[in-house]
Order: structure tokens, then sequence, then C-alpha cells
């Protein structure tokens, strides 16, 4: 009802406005139209009189060639506003005699050519003296002036049209609300409420009541009396009778029901209790009267009851005021045979009752914590020793060479040739390091679009290189590019070459296969559908039993003498990090073949194309002036060292701040650094992502590499989103830095 009255008021309101509007608009309309005419007319009067003028002010000066005198003449005929130009030609339609005319800031200026037309209005004279034709004149007046005025007289019509058509509206609409939608209301809202059986409060309704409304507020006070009052009787008999079945129903679901079952009423008192919770806890409904009580026995602890009390009473308090839900609480309760029991309690409201339900975790709250002690102490034992293991020989390696080097000083070859065996040992270190990063945080891949036969190819190639192990890679050309870091790819496809030539001690035959596959909505695979690329790797080893099969993608699992069973964990990390998914069968005896699903641009690359950052020129960069910011004194002295033997000129920093003044100085001072590399984390201030945005912000040329040994972060997986040119992750060698300072060269010089 509400809702249609509204929309008559509308329907009626829209009426007036639109018919008010119509008729106002188009009297305007006419109005304007009429108003314009005469306006021009006036002006084209006034250009016919002001050329008769010059007609006749001009004949004398021309016929005695007195251009002087023919100038004043103009000159005085342009101070009216209104005249755009002026121009007196010869009697045989000769060049320009004299002519003025306005430029575009509204000066008058001399000129000696005719005046193009444009939107002013134009008049020509004929200039006679004597009966004979001395020369003709050309004013032209622009009608800007009067455009101005015509927008200004619109505007006035307009508010005048807007406030005559609000006038209009507001009588009629106010008429009928009063007389005809506020008796309306007045009777809806008494329907209303004797419908939600609120008969006391709904009072007659009261209003200006006139004519056919009167009797139709007669007849529904009549009717809806009558009605209420048959509901009444009606809704009671049905409601006492619901209410019986509907206990007698609950009870016996509750009976069956396989949990702990509580039901009592607003006063707290115990109405019923389930058979599992009897069985359970070892009371029934005569043994306690309230729940409070039987908490007083289950709790036995006073500072644990208490603390639990209180908390409950304050969850039902806020569920009272605020309508909302109480959420679910465990506790470990005790039985009347002094027994315990876990259970996580939910409590729910329906009118004035309350239901709670028990449910026992116990067992499996006891099994859960065995699985998780046993899991957790086999991970911490097997990673440990794994990683101490590993860094032990690494670090001696290191130390070991680094002490021989110092006791042959006069020998520079030997010397060389033990700090080379420690650069080694500190690469492995850094390979560990980023692999115990991959499978742990993630080492967030830096995605192109790379060819997997590209990737493949190299893998294999470097991976089977004096190996008895041959291979069959069928890839066709039709298969898809994907979006993938190139040097993880390279990883995975080394790692699982690897392990089937490791697989194959007496040779065998490798088989790659790819093909392109749509995976649906519903997969068994658990991928988002779309369009993928599957690559398997099947090898004719020895195959792997069911209970190792389980554990090889475990860190530190390994069934190889020397292995440290990192291989396959970084697999599963990366592909899984690649929004892919790797699966594994394998069989004693038969061999083991790997599976990975990795997400496809859905295009092939053509063949032979390279990413031009790819692309690496051993020469050193050229020279110039490079900002290092590091928090480490350390890798400070490192880069001068280093950048110093490229040719670089150096200067370092340890703080963002520092970063910023001393880059906005050299820039002011023209002296500006060619290069900036900044530590990405910097503990306790300013780090080089924050540095970067304020550099940029005045300098967005600014050549900007991060650096960082967190190779997980997304600013050095996605550098270039956040304002660098390239990136080098720690620890780096000089063959590194050089490689980042030529690419980010390079990348300037072909944006440029």
């Amino acid at each position: 009802m509400k809702r249609h009255d509204t929309s008559i008021t509308k329907v009626i309101i829209l009426t007036l406005v639109s018919v008010t509007t119509v008729v106002l608009a188009t009297f305007g309309g006419a109005y304007y139209g009429w108003e314009r005419n005469r306006r021009i007319s006036n002006l084209e009067s006034r250009l016919a009189v002001t050329t008769a003028q010059l007609e006749s002010s001009l004949a004398l000066p021309l016929w005695n060639f007195d251009n002087e005198q023919v100038d004043k003449i103009i000159e005085s005929t342009m101070r009216n506003q209104e005249v755009f130009g002026v121009t007196v030609t010869g009697a045989g339609g000769s060049g320009v005699i004299s002519g003025f005319a306005r430029d575009a800031q509204w000066r008058v200026v001399p000129i000696k050519v005719g005046i193009r037309k444009g939107d002013a209005v134009a008049r020509t004279g004929k200039i006679v003296i004597y009966g004979k034709q001395v020369g003709t004149v050309h004013l032209y007046m622009t009608p800007r002036f009067l455009e101005k005025s015509l927008h200004r007289w619109a505007i006035v019509i307009i508010m005048a049209i807007i406030t005559l058509n609000a006038f209009l509206i507001f009588i009629p609409f106010h008429l009928l609300r009063r007389k005809v939608i506020k008796p309306l209301k007045a009777i809806e809202s008494y329907a209303l409420k004797v419908s939600r059986g609120e008969t006391d409060a709904a009072g007659v309704p009261e209003g200006d009541f006139f004519g056919e409304l009167k009797n139709l507020k007669l007849s529904i006070v009549d009717m809806t009396r009558s009605l209420a009052e048959a509901r009444k009787d009606q809704v009671r008999q049905t409601e006492e009778r619901a209410l019986l079945e509907s206990e007698k129903t609950l009870m016996a679901l509750m009976d069956v029901m396989p949990v702990g079952v509580t039901w009592t009423d607003s006063e707290g008192a115990v109405k019923h209790v389930n058979r599992c919770f009897t069985e359970w806890f070892g009371y029934d409904a005569g043994d306690i009267s309230s729940l409070d009580d039987w908490f007083l026995r289950a709790c036995p602890d006073p500072a644990g009851r208490e603390n639990r009390l209180s908390r409950r009473k304050a969850a039902f308090d806020t569920a009272l005021t605020d309508g909302t839900a109480i959420l679910p609480w465990d506790s470990v309760l005790a039985c009347k045979d002094g027994s315990d029991r876990h259970v996580i309690v939910n409590t729910h409201r329906a009118r004035n009752l309350r239901v709670d339900i028990f449910t026992d975790i116990t067992e499996r709250e006891s099994l859960r914590n065995r699985l998780l002690n046993a899991q957790r102490l086999e991970s911490l034992g097997v990673l440990a020793g794994g990683i101490a293991h590993d860094f032990n020989n690494i670090l001696t390696g290191i130390m070991g060479n680094i002490s021989m080097a110092r006791v042959v000083p006069d020998s520079p070859e030997k010397s060389a040739r033990l700090l080379d065996n420690a650069e080694k040992a500190a690469l492995r270190a850094t390979e560990l390091a980023g692999q115990l990063l991959t499978f742990a945080k993630g080492g967030a891949p830096v995605k192109k679009t790379v060819s997997i036969r590209k990737i493949v190819n190299e893998s294999l190639s470097l991976a089977l290189r004096g190996t008895n192990v041959k291979t069959v890679v069928e890839i066709p050309d039709c298969l898809h590019d994907i979006e993938a870091d190139e040097g993880q790819m390279s990883q995975v496809f080394n790692n699982i070459t690897l392990n089937a030539v490791q697989a194959m001690p007496r040779g065998g035959t490798l088989t790659v296969e790819g093909t392109n596959l749509v995976l649906e909505a519903e997969n068994g695979l658990l991928l988002p559908p779309g369009g993928y690329v599957r690559l398997s790797f099947a090898d004719q080893g020895c195959g792997m039993p069911e209970e190792v099969l389980k554990k090889i993608f475990d860190p530190y699992f390994t069934t190889k003498a020397g292995g440290i069973g990192l291989g396959l964990a970084s697999v599963h990390s990366i592909i899984k990090r690649h929004g892919g998914h790797i699966e594994v069968r394998s069989k004693v005896g038969e061999g083991t073949t790997f599976a990975l699903f990795l997400p496809s641009t859905g295009t092939t690359s053509t063949a032979g194309t390279e990413d031009v950052a790819t692309v690496v020129q051993e020469e050193a960069p050229a020279g110039g002036s490079v900002l290092v910011m590091d928090d480490e004194e350390a890798i400070r002295d490192l880069a001068v060292e280093m950048l110093g033997h490229l040719g670089y000129e150096v200067t370092t920093c340890a703080s963002g701040e520092e970063t910023i003044r001393m880059y906005r100085t050299a820039k002011e001072g023209k002296k500006p650094f060619s290069c900036v590399i900044m530590d990405l984390t910097i503990p306790g201030g300013m780090g080089g992502r924050e540095c970067a945005e304020a550099i940029l912000a005045f300098d967005p040329c600014a050549r900007l590499i991060v650096s960082s040994g967190y190779s997980n972060d997304p600013v050095m997986a996605d550098f270039r989103d956040y304002g660098f040119r390239g990136s080098i992750i720690k620890p780096y060698t000089l063959d590194e830095l050089t490689r980042v300072l030529r690419c980010t060269s390079e990348r300037e010089n072909g944006q440029t």
C-alpha cells in the first residue's frame, strides 16, 4: 500500500513537472528567439548607419588623397567596441588604401590586407563625391557582445522558469499530501498494528477524512477489530498444541543424538538431558537442578571455574543485548566417576529456552597431540642435522682455504687457487641458502614468458653430460609457453633429471613429453580452470616403494649416500609457487614418472626468440658515480672495492634518509649519480622501497638497483613494479654485479 501511494504521488508530481516545464520552456524559447532576432536587427541597423556615416566622412579626404585624415576617421570609428574592423579600398577594386582591425587582445592595429569575415557582420558602401566613386568602405561589426548579453538574459529566463515551475508544483502537491496521502497512511498504520496483534496500541485513525476516505476508514476499523479477535483465539490454541508436540519431538531427537545435550529454561533450570550426556558424564536430570550447579562439580578447580563461569555469563549477556551468536568454547570437564573429558560446548538460544550441545573431542585431541609431537620432533631432528652437517662442511672449505692462503702470501698462484676454492665453497653456501628459502618461505619467482622446449633442452644437455643415459624428447612445436622464472624452472628440470640419472646407474632412457591441456572448474588436481602445459619425465630406474614415495618432497629426506634431500623439496615448492601441480608415479623395478602441470600463456613463441635482458656482455660497463646504501659496513666496503675496480667513483651511506639527502644534493649540484644500489631492508630505518619512492618523486629517470638477501621478497621478484631498473641477490660476486650494471645500462639505452 505504501509503495502504491508513493507511486501515485510520483506520477502526479512528474506530470505537473513535465507539463509546466514544457509550457514554460516553449514560451521561454520563443521569447528568447524573438529577443535574439530583435537585437541582431538592431545590430544590422547600427551597421548600416555607421557605414553611411563613413561614406559621407571619407568622401572628401579620399578626393583630396588625404590618407592621414582617412586614418583618423577610421580610428574614430574603431572606438566603438562592436566594430571589429574597417578597410577602405580604391574605386576600381584596387588594394587597401587604409584599414584597421582588432587583434586577439582586442586592440586596434593597422592592416594592409582585407579582413576575413568569420562570424562578424559585414557591410560594404561606395564612397561617392560629385557623382564619382572614389573608393569603397568595408565595415565589420562583431556579435560577441550581443551573444554575451543574450546568454545572461537566457540565464535569467531559465531561473524564472525554474522558480515558477517549483511554485506551480508546490500548491497541488501540498493539497494532495494533506487531503489524500496522510489519511491513507493513517489507515495503513492502523491496519498494520492490528495485523501484528497490537490491537490495544492501535488507536482509531485520526486525520482530515472526507467523502469516500471517511467511509473507508470506518469499514477498515470494524473489519480489522473483528479479524484480530478471531485470530488471537486461533493462534493461542494452535501454539499450545504445537508447543506440546514440539517438546515431545525435541526430546526424542535429543535422545538419539550422538552428542551430549542439555535443555534449560529461562531461569536456568534443567528440563531435560539426553542419553549421551548421561552416559558420558554420569549425571541425569534428577542429579542437577541447573547447569551452574553442575559446573560446580564438573570444574573442581575454583579459580578455573570462576573464570569459566564469568566468561560464559559475559557471553550470554552480550548475546541478549546485541542479539549476536554465542561462540563455541572448549573445556576439560570432570565426570561423576572422576575421569576427565575434553569437550566443545555450543550454546543456542530460542525464545526463553537454551540448548547446550557437548561434543567430545577427548580421543581426537589426544591422537592429534601425539601425531604433532612425533612429526615435529622428526622434522626438527632431520632439518637441524642436515643444515648443521652441510654448513659445517661448507665452512670447513671456506675457513681452511682462507687460512692456507694466509700461510703462502709469497705464492700468488697458490693463493689464488686457494681463494678460488673458498669462493666455490661460499657459492655452495649461497645455493644451499637459496634452496632453504625456496621450500621454506618462498623465493618468489621473477616471471616472464619462456619456452619450455628451450629450458628442457638446456637442462638435459647440462645434467646428462658425461652420463650413459639417453633421452627421448617428445615436445611438439605447438606446445604453449609459460609465465615462469627461467632460473627456477631450470633448477626444477635439473633436479628431476639428476634424480633420474641416479636412479639408472647402468644407463637407460629418460623420456620427456609435453602436451597442452585445458582443466575444467572441478578437476582432481585442485587447480583453477584454464589452459595448462603437462610435462612428464619418465625414467627406467629402480623405482620407489610406497613408504619412500610419501616422503620424497620432505626437506632433508634422501635415500642416496651423500645426498642432502633438498632437490625434490625445492622442486615441489617452486612448482607450487608458479601456480602449478606436481605428481609422481613409481613402481619398484619399472621406473618413476614425474608429471608437472603449469599454467600456460595459450600462445607459442617464435623459435630462437630471446629476452633482450638476458643477453649479457662480459666487458665491464662504462664508469660513472655510484651511490651505495647498506646498513652493513662490510658490504659497503666490499662495494667500494668492486665498483672501484670497475672504474666507478663510489659514495656510501647507511640509511635511506641519508641516501635521499645525498642524491638530492648531487642532483642539484649538477653532479648526479649515474646509479644507486640500495639495500631493501634497513633494521629500524627507511629501506630501499621507501627510499626509491622518495627519489623517483623528484627524479623519475633515476637508475635504481635493489639488493637483498631475502630472495622471497616480492620487491625482488617484481622490482620493475616498484621503480627499480635491476635487482641483485646477496651474496653476489664481481661478475654478477657487472652483469646487473650492464643490464640496467642496456635497458636505459633501449628506453631512450
